[in-house]
């Protein structure tokens, strides 16, 4: 089976056949949504993305075992015949030996957010990646995506692209949208609560009375 169809399959399966778009929290799946930034560091300096990635990689590691298969869908908008290609910072991260790829552009834009303003040109391109958690360098892929607002190397793209970690293995979605947050979604709401209780205070909260009352959170 071909990767897209696969992940169509399994979306439609175990998540009510959404659409992977930012935000992903807000998407009638219970999710958990955890602040990245740390005000004490000013944005956009080198402690401050040193904090960002900590925070992730604290995110990551209790919520992806290395055995865990995953699908990472990367997407970005794309202008006339660009495409990603593989010098991209993302293909560096990856075993090639035993990844599965497979590429796909689109006519249209994914988001949508750029509205009228869209040319018969615009399009936008996908690549899905499949391997085990543990052929993945996932702390590099956090620094690129902390990146990708400044311009500053190394980065995924510098203009909407997207990178969502796909867990086939617990039936997660995770979303690192960008320096300032992270979401992740499930329909398995006792995971999301053991997620919660190990992660509480990198909620970000704002969100929290709607994760609580969402999850059935005692507190």
């Amino acid at each position: 089976m071909k990767l897209f169809t696969e992940l169509r399959t399994y979306l439609d399966t175990n998540f009510n056949g959404i659409k992977l778009l930012q935000p992903l929290f807000f998407n009638d799946i219970p999710g958990l949504r955890f602040d990245l930034q740390d005000t004490t560091f000013e944005t956009g300096n080198r402690n401050y993305f040193i904090e960002v990635v900590k925070r992730m990689d604290r995110i990551h590691y209790a919520t992806i075992s290395d055995s865990d298969v995953i699908m990472l869908l990367y997407q970005k908008y794309a202008f006339k015949r660009r495409k990603i290609r593989l010098g991209n910072y993302l293909f560096k991260q990856i075993n090639h030996s035993t990844a599965n790829i497979e590429f796909r552009r689109n006519n249209q834009s994914i988001t949508g957010k750029y509205g009228d303003d869209l040319s018969p040109s615009d399009g936008s391109c996908q690549v899905i990646i499949k391997d085990k958690a543990c052929n993945i360098n996932f702390h590099n892929l956090y620094v690129a995506v902390s990146h990708m607002d400044f311009g500053v190397e190394p980065y995924l793209t510098n203009t909407d692209g997207e990178l969502f970690i796909v867990n086939l293995t617990r039936n997660t979605i995770t979303l690192m949208y960008d320096d300032r947050g992270c979401d992740i979604i499930s329909l398995d709401a006792s995971l999301l609560k053991s997620y919660y209780n190990a992660l509480s205070n990198l909620i970000l909260e704002p969100n929290r009375p709607q994760i609580i009352e969402q999850l059935q959170i005692e507190h």
